[in-house]
């Protein structure tokens, strides 16, 4: 990127010419000789005639650089000495890599004089980021600084006894390392370039479009922007956990399997619904084969990179004790970091501008954590659908009440709905939709609150309600599974799994299959499991599974009446996925 630059200051190397006695340093009021003469030329000529930089003005004049330091802008220039770094080494790379990764790497705009006590973080013209200190002797990237303040009449020139190193982004690294490629193709697809026409010099207009003097092109990647990680921005600080290709390809076949999407999927449209016998549907069409990519491998990446910076994660780089938790940029918490950072590195961290890549043969996330987590179903944000049967109707309470469930502490607070009939007749069905379904098996729990509690008026007995759940085949249509009692202890048990009701309409099989609570505490009931054949996930919010709640009881039945209560206080729906399950019995 070229520019053309004005000078609204006065220049370094004027002051450093100039013989006033008003300068605060005595070193500016005498002027040796020979640094006369460098004051008239420009940088070019200072560097081409130098005896010690034929290396660096031979890299700076093959890669076209000359010209813009012979221009009347002002730089800064940290010139390596010939035999204080490898010349060779560049002679097989290309132009373009030379002037980003060497000479742009040892320029800055402005001035940038070594004179007193100084420290500096000077950003040079490839975007990198470099500490220029020292008081009397001077140094850059902590290289010394041989023979500082040549002046120039376009700008000052520093001799450098070595080459500032050239550390790449993440960014730039995840773009051209190896044995990453399946992780750069991803990213990959995400990037735009585009121009910058605010930051751009326009030139003038030709055939009617607008040309540009400078023109400033910018790269943008939507990817990394999603997962809160700027990791093209040199002042940021992350780790980066890059599987090799081996490693992703094996964290993409175990994800895989969860994204099973079909070309067409049908669900019940419970909003169209004008009572609980309603059987509209409606079906979203989506590029299957698309979709399982690209929601699988966006599920490979989600959590590989972490901010520095996170109070979580500063003990990577030694800031503060070690803890047992790490942080992605998602926000998501991570219980096992010495797994993830360190069991399966190759090789030691890789020192980058803005961070550390740590390349492993193989990803330790734990699933439940990352890829195929617990879903806890609020019916206070999933209700779909409340429906009666009679005239008399119900009162719904949408009450907040604190209680603890499950293994996350942050859940603490949650909403819940009491469904209270008004008349001795109703009973109310309850339609609650299911996000974020993945093509697994989970076990269901159903949370409910003790209705002995005297905010909901002391209350002694239980609930006896049905469970039935409506999902997508394979072929496309719709099915039913019903949550059975003694299916569902059986599985608790280990016995012999008894054959499943296919209808609840008969009052018998209703009333068996039902599950009780306890009324005198939150009561957090296992009501069986089961493996969704498609998956849900990203097809949006109107496209979900969904749990209808009946009651079985009678109110014709004055023993049932007696027994059992209508009101139905529901906390929460838990989806585990089995293998969680397995993890937490094995601890």
């Amino acid at each position: 990127m070229k520019r053309n630059r004005s000078i609204g200051y006065v220049m370094l190397a004027a002051t450093m010419l100039t013989a006033a006695s008003c300068s605060d340093f005595s070193d500016y009021n005498e002027v040796p000789v020979d640094q006369l003469a460098t004051g008239n030329q420009t940088l070019w000529e200072n560097i081409s005639q130098h005896p010690q930089l034929t290396e660096f003005a031979a890299l700076v004049k093959r890669v076209g650089f000359d010209s813009e330091l012979s221009k009347s802008g002002f730089y800064t220039v940290w010139a390596p000495l010939d035999g204080t770094y490898s010349a060779a080494d560049f002679a097989g790379m290309s132009d373009s890599l030379v002037l980003q990764q060497f000479v742009k790497n040892h320029v800055a705009e402005y001035g940038h004089g070594a004179s007193g006590l100084i420290r500096e973080r000077i950003h040079t013209l490839n975007d990198k980021s470099y500490i220029f200190e020292g008081n009397g002797s001077y140094t850059f990237d902590r290289v010394s600084i041989t023979d500082p303040n040549l002046p120039s009449s376009n700008g000052v020139l520093h001799l450098l006894g070595g080459q500032a190193v050239f550390y790449p982004n993440l960014y730039e690294y995840l773009m051209s390392a190896e044995d990453i490629a399946l992780l750069h193709d991803f990213f990959k697809k995400y990037e735009l370039t585009y121009l910058d026409q605010n930051a751009s010099v326009k030139g003038p207009m030709v055939d009617g479009v607008q040309t540009y003097i400078d023109s400033v092109m910018v790269t943008f990647n939507s990817l990394t922007n999603s997962l809160n990680a700027l990791i093209q921005n040199e002042d940021s600080s992350y780790t980066f956990i890059m599987p090799t290709d081996e490693a992703y390809q094996k964290m993409y076949d175990r994800v895989k399997p969860l994204h099973n999407y079909i070309e067409s999927t049908i669900v019940q449209d419970v909003e169209n619904f004008t009572s609980a016998s309603g059987t509209q549907t409606k079906t979203m069409t989506t590029n299957a084969a698309y979709l399982q990519d690209s929601l699988t491998s966006r599920a490979v990446v989600r959590n590989l990179i972490y901010s520095n910076n996170d109070a979580y994660n500063q003990w990577i780089l030694g800031n503060g004790p070690e803890t047992d938790t790490l942080r992605s940029t998602t926000r998501t918490k991570l219980s096992n970091p010495d797994d993830i950072l360190n069991k399966y590195m190759v090789g030691k961290p890789i020192e980058l501008s803005n961070g550390y890549a740590r390349l492993v043969d193989s990803l330790a996330f734990y699933p439940w954590e990352t890829f195929n987590r617990q879903i806890n179903v609020n019916p206070r944000f999933y209700l779909y659908g409340l429906f009666d049967g009679t005239a008399h109707g119900y009162t719904v309470e949408d009450s907040f009440i604190p209680f603890v469930f499950g293994p996350d502490a942050n859940i603490t607070d949650f909403r819940y709905y009491s469904i209270e009939p008004n008349g001795i007749y109703n009973k109310p069905t309850i339609i609650i939709s299911l996000p974020d379904v993945l093509s697994t098996t989970y076990n269901f729990y159903v949370v409910f609150l003790p209705s002995a509690w005297s905010v909901f008026g002391g209350e002694e007995r239980p609930n006896k309600l049905n469970f039935q759940l409506s999902y997508c085949g394979t072929n496309g249509k719709l099915a039913n599974y019903i949550f059975d009692k003694a299916y569902a202890d059986s599985l608790l048990t280990g016995g012999k799994l008894p054959t499943l009701p296919t209808s609840i309409s008969s009052s018998t099989v209703a009333m068996r299959s039902a599950f009780e609570n306890d009324p005198f505490k939150t009561d957090t009931v296992f009501i069986g499991r089961f493996t969704f054949p498609v998956a849900y996930s990203g097809l949006g919010d109107d496209y979900r599974p969904n749990i209808r709640i009946t009651s079985p009881i009678s109110t014709f039945n004055a023993t049932q009446m007696a027994q059992y209560t209508r009101d139905v206080r529901i906390a929460a729906i838990i989806m585990k996925p089995v293998e969680l399950e397995e993890f937490e019995n094995n601890k």
